[in-house]
C-alpha cells in the first residue's frame, strides 16, 4: 500500500542541509522525496513535524541491555551509595523469586558511592545469600557477584585469574567477588546465561520497545558471543518472537575457533559483521593503555599485543569482515594505527577498521590516519564525557585531558565518524538515548555542566549525520542511514524540532513515533 506524507520538516540525511516536505512510501521503501508531492495512496499530514531516518546505533550491547531492563538501575541520583544500592537491590522484581532467579543490576561507578570503593560480595551477601546476585560496573567490563553467584560459577580461593582479567581476592585469598575486566566478567555471565536462555531471548524481544521509544532501527552488536551460546542464534530466535531492530553482529575475537575462522552471513535484518578485539580498559576504571601513568601510578592494561592484534586482522581479511578495536587509552589507539596504517583496506564499501571509542587521540595520530593506506572509522561516545566527566578530571592530566573525545577533530579527518552510546556502559538512566549524546556533542557540556574541550563542538545536523547516514555507513546497515529514494521507509518523528531547539534543551528531544517499513511501530 502506498502513503504519502505532506507538511513535513523531513531532514533527507545525504547532506548536512537536505531538507523536504514530502515522501512518498510503497511496499516499505521510499518512492520519492522532495516537496509538495502528488498524493498517492494514503495521504499522512505532519502537520510541521520533525522526522529524521532511523537512528543507528553502531556500537551497543543489546544483550546487556536486555539484562539491564529487567535489572536495578545502580546509577545516580537513586544509588549515591552501597546502602542504598542494597536497598535498590531488594526492591528488585527478581528479589525473593527462588534461587534460581538472578538479581540483576548495573551501572554503578565506585568513585560516584558514598563509600568510594566497590560493592564486594559481603556486601551484596546482606541482600541474599540464596540468590545469585550480578551487577555491571559502568565500564562494562568489570563486575560483581555475590557468594552464590560466585558458587555457580565455580569461583573460589584456588581459581586463577582468567586470561586479561583479574579475580579481585581480600587479604586471605577469598575472591572479593569483584571481577576486573571482560574475561573474569564472563566467568559469571556464562554461569548466568547457562541457566536462562529462555530467559534471555524474551528479555531481548521485549528490549525491542526500548529501541524504537529510542528511534533505533538498526544497533551493532559488539560483544558478540560464542559461549554459552552464539549471539547469532539469540538474535534469531529474539527475531522470532518479535524483537524489531536490524543488527549487526561483532564477535569478540578470543572466541572464535582459528580453524574455523568466522564468515560474514546474513541479510539486511541481521548479519555477522566482524571481529571485535579489546585493546585496553577504561578510563574511569583505570585500565585504558595510557603512555602516561594514572596519579594512583597505575599504567592502565594493555590486553592485546601487536602480534594478537596481526592474528586478528588476517581473519578479518581473509574473510571480508569487519575489524572492530576497542581501544581508549592513547597508547592503545596508537598500537592501533601502528599495526594497520599501512595496509590496503579489504572492504570497499564500508571502513575496514573500526577503532572503537579513539578517547584520546593526539594530532600526530590524526596525521598518521591521514597519510595511512587503511580505511578507518572513528566511532566513539560523547555521553561518556557527559557522564563521566568527573573520573575523567580525576584520571586524566591537563594535557591528556585536552585530547578527550575529540569530534570536531574526528569529523575532519580522513576517518568516517559515528557517534554512539556503548550502553549500558556509562553511568546514566538513559545510557542509549541518542539525543545525550547529540547534546554533549554540540555543547561539550557534562551532566553536571562543566564543559570539555568546547573547541571540539560540532553542529546538530553534523551530530544527526553520526547517528544516521554516517552509522550506517560504518555499520553497514545499506538499506538504511538516508530517506532517499529506494532506501527503507524507516524513520522518526520527533517531539521538538531538533534543528532549531535551543542546544540546551537538546538533551529534552524525544522520539514521538517510530515507522519500520512504512509501519508505525512506536508511538509515545
Amino acid at each position: 500500500m502506498k502513503k504519502t506524507y505532506i507538511n513535513g520538516h523531513i531532514f533527507v540525511g545525504d547532506s548536512e542541509d537536505h531538507f523536504a516536505n514530502g515522501m512518498i512510501v510503497e511496499n516499505g521503501r521510499i518512492k520519492w522525496i522532495g516537496n509538495d508531492p502528488v498524493p498517492e495512496g494514503e495521504t499522512i499530514d505532519l502537520q510541521g513535524q520533525t522526522v529524521l531516518p532511523g537512528l543507528i546505533d553502531c556500537h551497543t550491547h543489546p544483550k546487556y541491555i536486555a539484562d539491564a531492563l529487567h535489572g536495578v538501575a545502580c546509577t545516580p541520583p537513586n544509588v549515591n551509595s552501597i546502602k542504598e544500592m542494597q536497598e535498590a537491590l531488594r526492591k528488585s522484581p527478581a528479589y525473593g523469586k527462588g534461587e534460581d532467579v538472578w538479581i540483576e543490576g548495573w551501572g554503578f561507578d565506585e568513585t560516584k558511592l558514598a563509600e568510594h570503593r566497590s560493592p564486594n560480595r559481603d556486601d551484596l551477601d546482606a541482600v541474599s545469600t540464596t540468590q545469585p546476585i550480578f551487577i555491571y560496573r559502568s565500564d562494562c567490563h568489570s563486575s560483581v557477584g555475590n557468594s552464590k553467584a560466585l558458587e555457580l560459577a565455580g569461583i573460589d580461593e584456588n581459581t586463577p585469574d582468567p586470561v586479561g582479567g583479574k579475580i579481585e581476592r581480600f587479604a586471605d585469598g577469598r575472591p572479593t567477588g569483584f571481577m576486573r575486566e571482560v574475561a573474569a566478567s564472563q566467568l559469571l555471565i556464562r554461569a548466568k546465561s547457562a541457566q536462562s536462555y529462555e530467559g534471555d531471548v524474551q528479555n531481548m524481544v521485549k528490549s525491542s520497545e526500548h529501541y524504537l521509544a529510542n528511534g533505533l532501527v538498526a544497533i551493532g552488536e559488539m560483544m558478540g558471543r560464542m559461549k554459552p551460546y552464539t549471539s547469532l542464534k539469540l538474535y534469531q530466535d529474539a527475531i522470532k518472537g518479535g524483537f524489531a531492530p536490524k543488527a549487526s553482529i561483532y564477535y569478540v575475537f578470543d572466541e572464535i575457533d582459528p580453524e574455523k575462522g568466522l564468515q560474514p552471513s546474513g541479510d539486511a535484518k541481521l548479519r555477522v559483521a566482524g571481529i571485535k578485539v579489546f585493546m585496553d580498559g577504561s578510563i574511569s576504571g583505570e585500565t585504558a593503555f595510557n603512555a602516561d601513568p594514572y596519579p594512583s601510578g597505575k599504567m592502565g592494561v594493555s590486553l592485546t599485543s601487536k602480534e594478537k592484534l596481526t592474528r586478528a586482522v588476517n581473519m578479518a581479511r581473509e574473510n571480508k569482515l569487519q575489524l572492530a578495536v576497542h581501544a581508549m587509552g592513547d597508547q592503545a589507539i596508537q598500537t592501533v594505527i601502528d599495526v594497520t596504517k599501512d595496509l590496503d583496506p579489504w572492504l570497499d564499501e564500508m571502513p575496514s577498521v573500526r577503532i572503537e571509542h579513539a578517547s584520546l587521540m593526539s594530532d600526530e595520530m590524526f596525521t598518521e590516519i591521514a597519510h595511512s593506506k587503511m580505511k578507518y572509522a572513528l566511532v566513539t561516545q560523547p555521553i561518556f564525557f557527559f557522564a563521566e566527566v568527573e573520573s575523567y578530571r580525576h584520571y586524566l592530566n591537563a594535557e591528556q585531558f585536552k585530547l578527550a573525545y575529540r569530534v570536531k577533530t574526528m569529523l575532519n579527518s580522513k576517518a568516517m565518524l559515528g557517534l554512539s552510546s556503548d550502553a549500558p556502559c556509562t553511568p546514566w538512566a538513559e545510557p542509549d538515548s541518542p539525543f545525550y549524546s547529540i547534546y554533549a556533542a554540540v555543547t561539550r557540556k557534562a551532566a553536571n555542566g562543566d564543559v570539555v574541550n568546547a573547541n571540539e563542538a560540532i553542529t546538530v545536523p553534523q551530530a544527526v549525520l553520526g547517528y544516521t547516514r554516517d552509522g550506517a555507513k560504518i555499520g553497514g546497515f545499506d538499506d538504511n542511514g538516508t530517506l532517499e529514494a529506494g532506501k527503507a521507509a524507516d524513520f522518526v518523528i520527533l517531539n521538538k524540532d531538533i534543528f532549531t531547539v535551543p542546544h540546551d534543551e537538546l538533551q529534552t528531544v524525544r522520539v514521538k513515533e517510530t515507522w519500520m517499513a512504512g509501519e508505525k511501530v512506536f508511538e509515545n
